[in-house]
């Protein structure tokens, strides 16, 4: 396999300019991070469902739909799909809808469990609930 270059320009909420870039075998796991970077450094989100909702990323409307109408009972990552495609009349892949999920309970937002025939999650209670932002003590290493 050829060694790829992958870069990402973003703007921070106070108008910075930052580059990254990364020359050599990109993963998955590493596109992930570096957009872990970007929504941390771009600023932290309005975690007010309503806000959410407005936003033009996938991730924010995702979690605004799950807030404001998935809460107080437990789904999977195909109801919350569903629930998506319904509010915003587009596709979205289930397995951004995983990904997505995984941020989510990774942050405090949601609880994941583990079921028999896959995995439940379940918006926390408001004393529980965390940022939407990534927690620092995850950043790339």
């Amino acid at each position: 396999m050829r060694p790829r270059r992958l870069k990402v320009e973003f703007y921070d909420s106070e108008g910075v300019r930052h580059s990254i870039a990364i020359d050599g075998p990109v993963t998955k796991e590493k596109v992930g991070r570096i957009l872990d970077l970007v929504e941390l450094m771009s600023g932290t989100p309005q975690t007010s469902a309503t806000a959410l909702r407005l936003s033009p990323r996938k991730f924010d409307r995702l979690a605004s739909t799950i807030m404001s109408q998935l809460k107080g009972r437990s789904f999977t990552s195909g109801e919350a799909r569903r629930t998506f495609e319904t509010a915003f009349r587009e596709k979205i892949p289930l397995s951004t809808v995983s990904t997505y999920l995984t941020r989510l309970a990774d942050r405090g937002i949601l609880e994941r469990e583990q079921e028999k025939f896959g995995l439940l999650y379940r918006v926390r209670i408001e004393g529980q609930k965390q940022s939407l932002a990534p927690d620092p003590s995850l950043q790339a290493s």
